[in-house]
Protein backbone atom coordinates (compact mmCIF):
# COMPACT_ATOMS: atom_id res chain seq x y z
CA UNK A 1 0.00 0.00 0.00
CA UNK A 2 1.20 3.45 -0.77
CA UNK A 3 2.31 5.44 2.31
CA UNK A 4 -0.32 8.58 2.26
CA UNK A 5 0.65 11.34 4.57
CA UNK A 6 -1.85 13.85 5.17
CA UNK A 7 -1.37 17.17 5.53
CA UNK A 8 -2.91 18.54 8.40
CA UNK A 9 -3.76 15.10 10.41
CA UNK A 10 -0.90 14.01 13.11
CA UNK A 11 -2.67 10.90 13.80
CA UNK A 12 -0.46 7.82 12.94
CA UNK A 13 -1.06 5.67 10.07
CA UNK A 14 -0.55 1.89 10.58
CA UNK A 15 0.18 1.69 6.89
CA UNK A 16 3.09 4.18 7.67
CA UNK A 17 5.22 0.95 9.18
CA UNK A 18 8.28 1.02 8.28
CA UNK A 19 8.52 -3.02 7.05
CA UNK A 20 5.80 -2.32 4.35
CA UNK A 21 7.79 0.73 2.76
CA UNK A 22 9.53 -0.41 -0.04
CA UNK A 23 12.33 2.10 -0.67
CA UNK A 24 13.24 1.78 3.03
CA UNK A 25 13.60 -1.75 2.44
CA UNK A 26 15.74 -1.28 -0.38
CA UNK A 27 18.06 1.11 0.85
CA UNK A 28 18.54 -0.90 4.11
CA UNK A 29 19.77 -3.81 2.07
CA UNK A 30 22.29 -1.77 0.23
CA UNK A 31 23.48 -0.34 3.64
CA UNK A 32 23.99 -3.81 5.39
CA UNK A 33 26.03 -4.91 2.46
CA UNK A 34 28.15 -1.46 2.67
CA UNK A 35 28.39 -1.84 6.10
CA UNK A 36 29.85 -5.31 6.23
CA UNK A 37 32.41 -4.34 3.64
CA UNK A 38 33.41 -1.19 5.74
CA UNK A 39 33.97 -3.07 8.86
CA UNK A 40 35.61 -5.35 6.86
CA UNK A 41 38.88 -2.69 7.39
CA UNK A 42 38.47 -1.60 10.60
CA UNK A 43 40.34 -4.15 12.69
CA UNK A 44 43.54 -4.53 10.30
CA UNK A 45 43.44 -0.82 9.71
CA UNK A 46 46.60 0.16 12.04
CA UNK A 47 48.66 -3.01 11.05
CA UNK A 48 47.70 -1.93 7.29
CA UNK A 49 49.37 1.27 8.16
CA UNK A 50 51.98 -0.12 9.59
CA UNK A 51 52.83 -2.55 7.09
CA UNK A 52 53.38 0.63 4.63
CA UNK A 53 56.44 1.89 6.69
CA UNK A 54 55.08 4.19 9.22
CA UNK A 55 57.04 3.59 12.49
CA UNK A 56 55.64 2.76 15.87
CA UNK A 57 55.96 5.86 17.56
CA UNK A 58 54.15 7.62 14.86
CA UNK A 59 51.10 5.04 14.87
CA UNK A 60 48.59 6.88 16.16
CA UNK A 61 48.65 10.31 14.66
CA UNK A 62 49.47 8.44 10.99
CA UNK A 63 46.47 5.85 11.63
CA UNK A 64 44.36 8.68 12.61
CA UNK A 65 45.35 11.03 9.62
CA UNK A 66 44.62 8.14 7.52
CA UNK A 67 40.93 7.78 9.09
CA UNK A 68 40.61 12.38 8.85
CA UNK A 69 41.28 12.54 5.23
CA UNK A 70 38.12 10.29 5.10
CA UNK A 71 36.28 12.57 7.27
CA UNK A 72 38.05 15.85 5.03
CA UNK A 73 36.21 14.26 1.68
CA UNK A 74 32.82 13.56 3.30
CA UNK A 75 32.81 17.13 4.60
CA UNK A 76 33.83 18.89 1.53
CA UNK A 77 31.26 16.93 -0.02
CA UNK A 78 27.98 16.83 2.06
CA UNK A 79 26.33 20.33 1.03
CA UNK A 80 27.33 19.76 -2.90
CA UNK A 81 25.30 16.30 -2.59
CA UNK A 82 22.48 17.99 -1.23
CA UNK A 83 23.03 20.03 -4.39
CA UNK A 84 23.21 17.70 -7.02
CA UNK A 85 19.88 15.66 -4.75
CA UNK A 86 18.52 18.86 -5.29
CA UNK A 87 19.03 19.17 -9.11
CA UNK A 88 20.21 15.31 -10.28
CA UNK A 89 17.47 13.34 -7.76
CA UNK A 90 18.51 10.89 -5.68
CA UNK A 91 18.66 8.04 -7.34
CA UNK A 92 21.71 8.51 -9.35
CA UNK A 93 23.68 9.52 -5.92
CA UNK A 94 22.47 6.02 -4.50
CA UNK A 95 24.34 4.77 -7.50
CA UNK A 96 27.62 6.64 -7.32
CA UNK A 97 28.30 6.99 -4.01
CA UNK A 98 29.22 3.42 -3.55
CA UNK A 99 30.46 3.04 -6.56
CA UNK A 100 33.55 5.55 -5.56
CA UNK A 101 33.68 3.80 -2.00
CA UNK A 102 34.61 0.31 -4.42
CA UNK A 103 36.61 2.07 -6.66
CA UNK A 104 38.44 3.64 -3.28
CA UNK A 105 38.52 0.73 -1.66
CA UNK A 106 40.35 -1.28 -4.50
CA UNK A 107 42.70 1.56 -4.90
CA UNK A 108 43.75 1.09 -0.82
CA UNK A 109 44.17 -2.34 -1.30
CA UNK A 110 46.42 -2.29 -4.52
CA UNK A 111 48.50 0.78 -2.82
CA UNK A 112 52.13 0.56 -2.04
CA UNK A 113 52.67 3.58 0.10
CA UNK A 114 51.08 5.55 2.57
CA UNK A 115 50.32 8.90 0.62
CA UNK A 116 48.28 6.77 -2.11
CA UNK A 117 46.25 5.59 0.91
CA UNK A 118 45.43 9.11 1.76
CA UNK A 119 44.68 10.44 -1.72
CA UNK A 120 42.68 6.76 -1.77
CA UNK A 121 40.67 7.54 1.42
CA UNK A 122 39.83 10.82 -0.15
CA UNK A 123 37.65 8.92 -3.29
CA UNK A 124 36.00 6.78 -0.35
CA UNK A 125 35.23 9.22 1.83
CA UNK A 126 33.63 11.62 -1.33
CA UNK A 127 31.55 8.55 -2.09
CA UNK A 128 30.47 7.65 1.48
CA UNK A 129 29.27 11.63 1.55
CA UNK A 130 27.64 11.02 -1.35
CA UNK A 131 25.23 8.14 -0.43
CA UNK A 132 24.74 8.99 3.21
CA UNK A 133 23.12 12.47 2.01
CA UNK A 134 21.28 11.44 -0.29
CA UNK A 135 19.93 8.59 1.97
CA UNK A 136 19.02 10.82 4.96
CA UNK A 137 17.12 13.05 2.32
CA UNK A 138 15.36 9.98 0.97
CA UNK A 139 14.19 8.72 4.15
CA UNK A 140 13.31 12.27 6.10
CA UNK A 141 10.41 12.69 2.75
CA UNK A 142 9.16 9.31 2.74
CA UNK A 143 8.87 9.36 6.89
CA UNK A 144 6.49 11.41 9.09
CA UNK A 145 7.22 13.06 12.98
CA UNK A 146 5.34 9.78 13.95
CA UNK A 147 7.47 7.70 12.28
CA UNK A 148 10.63 8.97 11.59
CA UNK A 149 12.82 7.83 14.76
CA UNK A 150 11.57 4.46 13.45
CA UNK A 151 12.48 4.45 9.54
CA UNK A 152 15.74 6.00 10.73
CA UNK A 153 16.36 3.42 13.37
CA UNK A 154 15.67 0.56 10.77
CA UNK A 155 18.43 1.69 8.10
CA UNK A 156 20.64 2.05 11.38
CA UNK A 157 19.96 -1.20 12.59
CA UNK A 158 20.65 -2.34 8.69
CA UNK A 159 24.41 -0.52 8.95
CA UNK A 160 24.50 -2.13 12.14
CA UNK A 161 24.06 -5.64 11.35
CA UNK A 162 26.61 -5.17 8.47
CA UNK A 163 28.91 -3.40 10.85
CA UNK A 164 28.77 -6.47 13.38
CA UNK A 165 29.57 -9.30 10.66
CA UNK A 166 32.24 -6.81 9.28
CA UNK A 167 34.89 -6.29 11.89
CA UNK A 168 35.12 -10.28 12.85
CA UNK A 169 35.42 -11.59 9.22
CA UNK A 170 37.67 -9.14 8.26
CA UNK A 171 39.73 -9.35 10.98
CA UNK A 172 39.93 -13.58 10.48
CA UNK A 173 40.20 -12.16 6.82
CA UNK A 174 43.08 -10.30 7.67
CA UNK A 175 44.88 -12.49 9.58
CA UNK A 176 45.09 -15.80 7.01
CA UNK A 177 44.88 -13.64 3.53
CA UNK A 178 46.89 -10.61 4.49
CA UNK A 179 46.02 -6.94 5.10
CA UNK A 180 45.11 -6.28 1.31
CA UNK A 181 42.50 -9.15 1.01
CA UNK A 182 39.39 -6.85 3.39
CA UNK A 183 39.86 -3.97 1.31
CA UNK A 184 39.19 -5.62 -1.62
CA UNK A 185 36.31 -7.46 0.19
CA UNK A 186 34.75 -3.98 0.94
CA UNK A 187 35.55 -2.82 -2.82
CA UNK A 188 33.55 -6.29 -4.29
CA UNK A 189 30.47 -5.29 -1.22
CA UNK A 190 30.25 -1.86 -2.36
CA UNK A 191 29.94 -2.48 -5.98
CA UNK A 192 27.03 -4.86 -4.96
CA UNK A 193 25.50 -2.47 -3.44
CA UNK A 194 25.95 0.13 -6.40
CA UNK A 195 24.50 -2.43 -8.81
CA UNK A 196 21.80 -3.29 -6.26
CA UNK A 197 20.36 0.23 -6.01
CA UNK A 198 20.75 0.54 -9.79
CA UNK A 199 17.99 -2.14 -10.57
CA UNK A 200 16.01 -1.73 -7.45
CA UNK A 201 16.13 1.78 -5.75
CA UNK A 202 13.12 4.28 -7.23
CA UNK A 203 13.09 8.01 -7.59
CA UNK A 204 11.31 9.74 -4.54
CA UNK A 205 12.23 13.68 -5.31
CA UNK A 206 9.22 13.10 -8.02
CA UNK A 207 6.84 11.97 -5.05
CA UNK A 208 8.01 14.74 -2.82
CA UNK A 209 7.51 17.30 -5.53
CA UNK A 210 3.87 15.76 -6.21
CA UNK A 211 2.71 16.37 -2.40
CA UNK A 212 4.33 19.66 -1.79
CA UNK A 213 2.08 20.66 -5.13
CA UNK A 214 -1.17 19.98 -3.63
CA UNK A 215 -0.29 22.85 -0.92
CA UNK A 216 1.95 25.48 -3.61
CA UNK A 217 -1.27 27.92 -4.10
CA UNK A 218 -1.28 28.00 0.26
CA UNK A 219 2.54 28.32 1.44
CA UNK A 220 3.30 28.14 5.09
CA UNK A 221 3.58 31.32 6.90
CA UNK A 222 6.89 31.54 8.15
CA UNK A 223 5.68 31.96 11.78
CA UNK A 224 2.77 29.37 11.01
CA UNK A 225 2.06 26.03 13.59
CA UNK A 226 2.34 23.69 10.45
CA UNK A 227 6.40 24.88 10.28
CA UNK A 228 8.75 26.20 12.58
CA UNK A 229 10.68 28.73 11.49
CA UNK A 230 14.37 27.35 10.82
CA UNK A 231 17.80 28.93 10.61
CA UNK A 232 21.36 28.19 10.79
CA UNK A 233 21.47 30.34 14.30
CA UNK A 234 18.22 28.08 15.82
CA UNK A 235 19.58 27.07 19.05
CA UNK A 236 17.91 23.51 18.76
CA UNK A 237 19.78 23.12 15.49
CA UNK A 238 22.99 24.24 16.94
CA UNK A 239 22.63 21.88 20.02
CA UNK A 240 21.90 18.84 18.00
CA UNK A 241 24.66 19.30 15.71
CA UNK A 242 26.94 20.08 18.39
CA UNK A 243 25.88 16.74 19.95
CA UNK A 244 26.03 15.06 16.20
CA UNK A 245 29.46 16.28 16.22
CA UNK A 246 31.22 15.16 19.26
CA UNK A 247 29.43 12.01 18.76
CA UNK A 248 31.63 11.35 15.76
CA UNK A 249 34.72 13.15 17.35
CA UNK A 250 34.45 10.13 19.45
CA UNK A 251 33.32 7.46 17.16
CA UNK A 252 36.19 8.20 14.63
CA UNK A 253 38.37 9.17 17.41
CA UNK A 254 38.01 6.64 19.87
CA UNK A 255 36.41 3.97 18.90
CA UNK A 256 37.90 3.47 14.85
CA UNK A 257 41.11 4.75 15.74
CA UNK A 258 42.22 4.36 19.19
CA UNK A 259 39.95 0.57 20.11
CA UNK A 260 42.20 -1.32 17.85
CA UNK A 261 45.61 0.09 18.62
CA UNK A 262 44.22 -0.49 22.39
CA UNK A 263 43.52 -3.92 21.96
CA UNK A 264 47.10 -4.50 20.03
CA UNK A 265 49.41 -2.24 22.71
CA UNK A 266 47.78 -2.55 26.03
CA UNK A 267 46.45 -6.38 25.29
CA UNK A 268 48.26 -7.87 22.84
CA UNK A 269 45.18 -9.26 20.95
CA UNK A 270 45.10 -10.79 17.80
CA UNK A 271 43.27 -9.22 14.88
CA UNK A 272 40.45 -11.56 15.23
CA UNK A 273 40.01 -10.34 19.21
CA UNK A 274 40.50 -7.00 17.73
CA UNK A 275 37.62 -7.35 15.19
CA UNK A 276 35.08 -8.77 18.16
CA UNK A 277 35.89 -6.21 20.42
CA UNK A 278 34.25 -3.71 17.40
CA UNK A 279 31.60 -6.36 16.47
CA UNK A 280 30.58 -6.56 19.44
CA UNK A 281 29.94 -2.51 19.89
CA UNK A 282 27.94 -2.85 16.34
CA UNK A 283 25.99 -5.79 17.85
CA UNK A 284 24.54 -3.99 20.44
CA UNK A 285 23.76 -0.92 18.58
CA UNK A 286 21.77 -3.70 16.19
CA UNK A 287 20.13 -4.97 19.65
CA UNK A 288 19.20 -1.67 20.97
CA UNK A 289 18.52 0.59 17.78
CA UNK A 290 15.05 -0.38 16.82
CA UNK A 291 13.73 0.52 20.29
CA UNK A 292 15.51 3.14 20.47
CA UNK A 293 13.96 4.58 17.73
CA UNK A 294 10.52 3.27 18.40
CA UNK A 295 11.03 5.53 21.89
CA UNK A 296 11.96 8.23 20.45
CA UNK A 297 8.54 8.73 18.57
CA UNK A 298 6.65 7.83 21.82
CA UNK A 299 8.61 9.32 24.51
CA UNK A 300 10.12 12.32 22.48
CA UNK A 301 13.71 12.42 21.03
CA UNK A 302 15.48 14.47 23.79
CA UNK A 303 15.44 11.83 26.59
CA UNK A 304 16.95 9.17 24.36
CA UNK A 305 19.18 11.09 22.95
CA UNK A 306 20.42 12.37 26.34
CA UNK A 307 21.07 8.48 28.12
CA UNK A 308 22.55 7.28 24.64
CA UNK A 309 25.43 10.34 24.67
CA UNK A 310 25.89 9.55 29.38
CA UNK A 311 25.82 6.05 28.38
CA UNK A 312 28.55 6.71 25.47
CA UNK A 313 30.62 8.93 27.67
CA UNK A 314 30.90 6.63 30.55
CA UNK A 315 31.61 3.35 28.22
CA UNK A 316 34.96 5.21 27.34
CA UNK A 317 35.73 6.06 30.43
CA UNK A 318 35.49 2.07 31.17
CA UNK A 319 37.90 1.53 28.02
CA UNK A 320 40.70 3.96 30.26
CA UNK A 321 40.45 0.82 32.81
CA UNK A 322 40.20 -2.26 29.94
CA UNK A 323 43.75 -3.69 31.10
CA UNK A 324 41.61 -7.55 30.07
CA UNK A 325 39.96 -9.06 27.25
CA UNK A 326 37.08 -9.18 29.25
CA UNK A 327 36.71 -5.66 30.54
CA UNK A 328 37.57 -4.74 26.72
CA UNK A 329 34.35 -6.53 26.08
CA UNK A 330 32.46 -5.15 28.78
CA UNK A 331 33.25 -1.52 27.87
CA UNK A 332 32.76 -2.12 23.88
CA UNK A 333 28.75 -3.70 24.90
CA UNK A 334 28.17 -0.53 26.98
CA UNK A 335 29.44 1.68 24.59
CA UNK A 336 27.18 -0.37 21.89
CA UNK A 337 24.21 0.37 24.06
CA UNK A 338 25.24 4.27 23.75
CA UNK A 339 25.52 4.58 20.20
CA UNK A 340 21.99 2.84 19.50
CA UNK A 341 20.55 5.42 21.84
CA UNK A 342 22.28 7.79 20.48
CA UNK A 343 22.88 7.62 16.75
CA UNK A 344 19.42 7.46 14.46
CA UNK A 345 17.55 9.96 16.77
CA UNK A 346 19.73 12.81 16.38
CA UNK A 347 19.05 12.83 12.50
CA UNK A 348 15.38 12.50 13.60
CA UNK A 349 15.93 15.35 15.75
CA UNK A 350 17.03 17.28 12.82
CA UNK A 351 14.09 16.12 10.14
CA UNK A 352 11.83 16.98 12.58
CA UNK A 353 13.25 21.06 12.91
CA UNK A 354 13.82 21.24 9.25
CA UNK A 355 11.17 22.55 6.97
CA UNK A 356 10.12 19.91 4.24
CA UNK A 357 10.91 22.06 1.03
CA UNK A 358 14.44 22.39 2.25
CA UNK A 359 15.12 19.17 2.59
CA UNK A 360 18.60 18.91 0.84
CA UNK A 361 20.07 21.90 2.03
CA UNK A 362 19.28 21.64 5.95
CA UNK A 363 20.34 17.58 6.17
CA UNK A 364 23.34 18.69 4.10
CA UNK A 365 24.28 20.87 6.29
CA UNK A 366 23.68 18.97 9.57
CA UNK A 367 25.95 16.48 8.36
CA UNK A 368 28.95 18.62 7.06
CA UNK A 369 28.76 19.99 10.61
CA UNK A 370 28.53 16.56 12.17
CA UNK A 371 30.97 14.95 9.38
CA UNK A 372 33.72 17.41 10.79
CA UNK A 373 34.18 15.39 13.75
CA UNK A 374 34.94 12.60 11.40
CA UNK A 375 38.08 14.90 10.88
CA UNK A 376 39.30 16.55 13.85
CA UNK A 377 38.59 13.42 15.65
CA UNK A 378 40.90 10.88 14.39
CA UNK A 379 43.74 13.04 14.12
CA UNK A 380 43.53 14.84 17.06
CA UNK A 381 42.85 11.75 19.71
CA UNK A 382 45.73 9.58 17.36
CA UNK A 383 48.19 12.62 18.33
CA UNK A 384 46.94 12.92 21.51
CA UNK A 385 47.95 8.90 22.27
CA UNK A 386 51.26 9.57 20.67
CA UNK A 387 51.84 12.40 23.65
CA UNK A 388 49.32 11.86 26.39
CA UNK A 389 49.57 8.25 26.29
CA UNK A 390 46.79 5.71 25.28
CA UNK A 391 43.90 6.79 28.74
CA UNK A 392 43.91 11.16 27.63
CA UNK A 393 42.06 10.71 24.65
CA UNK A 394 39.21 8.70 25.85
CA UNK A 395 38.92 10.98 29.06
CA UNK A 396 38.94 13.75 26.98
CA UNK A 397 36.58 12.65 24.63
CA UNK A 398 34.37 11.47 26.90
CA UNK A 399 34.44 14.53 28.75
CA UNK A 400 33.51 16.79 25.62
CA UNK A 401 30.74 14.65 24.72
CA UNK A 402 29.14 14.43 28.22
CA UNK A 403 29.62 18.93 28.62
CA UNK A 404 27.42 18.62 25.38
CA UNK A 405 25.09 16.43 26.64
CA UNK A 406 23.86 18.59 29.31
CA UNK A 407 23.84 21.66 27.44
CA UNK A 408 21.59 19.84 24.97
CA UNK A 409 19.18 18.40 28.16
CA UNK A 410 19.00 22.22 30.00
CA UNK A 411 18.88 23.95 26.58
CA UNK A 412 17.40 22.16 23.77
CA UNK A 413 13.30 21.71 22.85
CA UNK A 414 11.35 18.44 22.45
CA UNK A 415 10.13 17.68 18.85
CA UNK A 416 7.71 15.11 19.37
CA UNK A 417 4.53 15.84 21.53
CA UNK A 418 3.96 12.39 24.45
CA UNK A 419 0.42 13.06 23.45
CA UNK A 420 1.02 11.97 20.12
CA UNK A 421 1.74 7.99 21.53
CA UNK A 422 0.96 5.46 19.67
Amino acid sequence: MALLTKINDTTPVKSDSAWHNKTLLTLCAGELTMAMGFGFVGPIFPKFVSALGVAPAQIGTMVGLAITVYGIARVVTDLPAGKLASHWGRRPLLILGPALMAIGALGCGLATAYWQLLVLRLVQGAGSAIYNVTCIIVIAEISTLSNRGQYLSLDWGAWLIGSSLGPTLGGFVGEYLGYRAPFFCFSFLALIASLWFYFRIPETKKTQLADTSQTSSNPPKPNSANETAFSYKNLNFVLICTVAFLTLVTLSGNQITLVPILGYERLNLREGQVGLVLTLVAVMQCIFVFPAGRLSDKLGRKIIIVSGGVISALALILFTQSYSYLFCLLSAILLGIGRAFGGPVTSAYVADIAPPQNYEHSMALYRTISDTGFVIGPLLLGWLKDVRGLDFPFLLGAGLLFGVIILFAALATETVSRSKKL
